[in-house]
C-alpha cells in the first residue's frame, strides 16, 4: 500500500520527468517517516467510508490489488463519465490506513501537508503540459 506522500492516479509512466520537484515532508515539527514522492498508482479504489483499519487495508490490497484508497475519486469519475468529460485525479495521501505511524490520527496531522503537496504537483503537471 502507498505510504503518506504524493500519489497520481492513472498518470502516464513518465513520473520521472517530475525530477527536481521537492515535496514538503514536515508540518508543525511532525515529519513523515520518508520523504514524499510522486508515484503512479496501479490500482486505486474509492469508497464512501474512511478506512483506518490495517486488516481491512490489507484485505483490499490482497483481494483487489489496491495500492491506494480514497473517498472522493469515484464520485468525480462518475460525474465526469456522465458528462462525457475526461479527467485526471491527483491525490496526496495523508495517512496509511490503519497504521504505519505512532500518531493516533495521521490524516488530521498531515492533511495540510498533503494538500500543499497536491497543489505543488498539480502546478508542475500544468507547467509540463506545454513542454
Amino acid at each position: 500500500m502507498a505510504d503518506s506522500g504524493m500519489v497520481v492516479f492513472g498518470a502516464s509512466g513518465q513520473v520521472g520527468k517530475w525530477g527536481g520537484l521537492r515535496l514538503a515532508g514536515c508540518v508543525n515539527g511532525t515529519c513523515l517517516p520518508r520523504p514524499p514522492r510522486v508515484v503512479r498508482v496501479q490500482r486505486g479504489i474509492s469508497s464512501n467510508i474512511f478506512v483506518d483499519n490495517k486488516a481491512y487495508r490489507e484485505f483490499l490490497n490482497s483481494k483487489f490489488n489496491a495500492t491506494a484508497i480514497d473517498m472522493e475519486t469515484a464520485a468525480i469519475a462518475l460525474v465526469c463519465h456522465q458528462q462525457n468529460m475526461p479527467f485526471i485525479a491527483f491525490r496526496s495521501l495523508s495517512d496509511l490506513a490503519g497504521g504505519g505511524s505512532a500518531l493516533s490520527n495521521e490524516a488530521a496531522s498531515f492533511a495540510t501537508l498533503a494538500a500543499q503537496n497536491a497543489v505543488d504537483v498539480l502546478l508542475r503537471f500544468i507547467s509540463l503540459l506545454s513542454s
